[in-house]
């Protein structure tokens, strides 16, 4: 072999070399670059609710998160017993609605009460909610680690980051924090990881998705009871319930009006009975049969909580079509925009921020009756200069009066969050 040949061979050779140490490199390389993962926690009332976390690609950036938006996961896990399953998915759509235009709200809508009653169970500490996106048009909904729904609509992950990273966020320190441009404190990854779901809970979220069925049958037999056309359903149901009742055969007689009276007296002197020999009288007179009557009658109250019908009567009036909840949720958006509207109107910036060079934001916690009268007005997340959480409740005050509530929202009291800012001009 001649020398030249020799040379050719140890440059492919080290040519290869190096193409498999920069592909190693490239392999090795990608985990660590392959997310970033930021933390927040929205906390009100000095009290934390939940603690997120943004997972992306590369550091996040709002204006590539709302435009051409990358494979991200958002998560939260719930901390306050304060949240449950309604004040989560409210909070959410009250931040979505202020975020979105008109006409992305409306093309979206039916996903937010979609995931509302996608969730099982009701929702405690620990919890954990995750909606990834995959960077197409998937968005997959998770609770604590089961997924729950998908969705085409890379819209609604955008509306969805729009409540953290959007024009008004649940909190201007969350999205900052969220975004990377903050460091949050040191203990809220911790309380992240420390908030991660029980196996046991797990296992019940993947219980209770595996046996829906009954629970919407009787939760269908409910409002169709409701229904003339459809009362013969439940009363089949109802009759099922005394069925078990042996002893009633004995004495048909107590079925007449005197029953009622002999369950008053049977339970006021109850305690009497264990110690005189009265109640052995009732036995020989012909009035011993009802008797027998309070214990078929006790089986029946029994049988009743057994039964539970409140219970599961709770989730029915909660049903809406996707279509009402859209369109209340397009209600909403219309007025909460009014409402912002004539707060921010009465908002200014007080002279000692000028001087000072201070800026700041206020997040109230306001209640409306029916009538737009003023029930409650709450500073949740205060600026830490006093001159910006004082003059946003002003605002609120001069504001008044309120607009009414739209009849069809849940007005009684009608409760809205909402975010002032005060920034100095340019």
């Amino acid at each position: 072999m001649t020398g030249k040949t020799m040379n050719i061979l140890d440059t492919t050779y080290i040519g290869s070399v190096k193409a498999a140490f920069a592909l190693c490199l490239a392999l090795v390389c990608t985990p660590l670059l392959a997310q970033t993962n930021n933390y927040s926690a929205l906390t009100q009332a000095s009290q934390p609710q939940f603690v997120a976390r943004l997972e992306t690609p590369s550091a996040p950036d709002q204006g590539s998160l709302l435009g051409r938006t990358p494979a991200a996961t958002m998560e939260y896990r719930i901390v306050s017993e304060r949240i449950n399953n309604r004040r989560f998915f409210k909070l959410i759509a009250d931040a979505i609605a202020v975020n979105s235009d008109a006409k992305t709200l409306a093309k979206n809508a039916t996903y937010i009460s979609r995931s509302r009653s996608a969730v099982p169970v009701e929702l405690q500490p620990n919890d954990a909610i995750s909606f990834a996106f995959d960077g197409k048009n998937t968005v997959v909904m998770s609770l604590n680690g089961v997924q729950l729904a998908s969705y085409q609509s890379a819209d609604f992950f955008r509306m969805l980051l729009s409540t953290w990273v959007g024009e008004v966020p649940i909190s201007s320190r969350f999205k900052r924090e969220i975004l990377g441009k903050e460091t949050p404190p040191k203990d809220v990854a911790d309380l992240f990881i420390a908030s991660a779901p029980s196996a046991e809970r797990k296992l019940a979220i993947a219980q209770a998705l595996a046996t829906p069925a009954p629970v919407e049958a009787v939760a269908t037999t409910s409002v169709a009871a409701a229904t003339a056309a459809v009362t013969s359903a439940p009363a089949a149901k109802i009759a099922s319930v005394p069925t078990p009742q042996p002893k009633a055969t004995k004495a048909p007689a107590p079925v007449s009006t005197p029953t009622p009276a002999a369950v008053k007296v049977e339970t006021k002197p109850e305690p009497k009975v264990a110690v005189a020999p009265a109640a052995k009288a009732p036995v020989k007179t012909p009035e011993a049969k009802p008797s027998p009557t309070p214990v078929a009658k006790a089986e029946t109250e029994k049988s009743k909580p057994a039964s539970a019908p409140a219970v599961v009567a709770k989730p029915a009036p909660v049903e809406l079509s996707e279509e009402e909840e859209a369109r209340r949720l397009l209600l909403r958006q219309e007025y909460l925009k009014g409402l912002n509207r004539d707060i921010n109107i009465q908002k200014h910036l007080p002279a000692a921020a000028f001087t000072r060079r201070a800026e700041g934001s206020v997040r109230l916690a306001i209640a409306l009756d029916k009538n737009g009268k003023l029930l409650k007005v709450e500073v949740v997340e205060p600026s830490r200069y006093s001159m910006f959480n004082d003059q946003a409740l002003e605002a609120v005050s001069n504001a008044q009066p309120f607009t009414p509530p739209p009849a069809d929202l849940e007005s009684d009291p009608f409760e809205f969050e909402t975010t002032l800012y005060y920034d100095l001009p340019l």
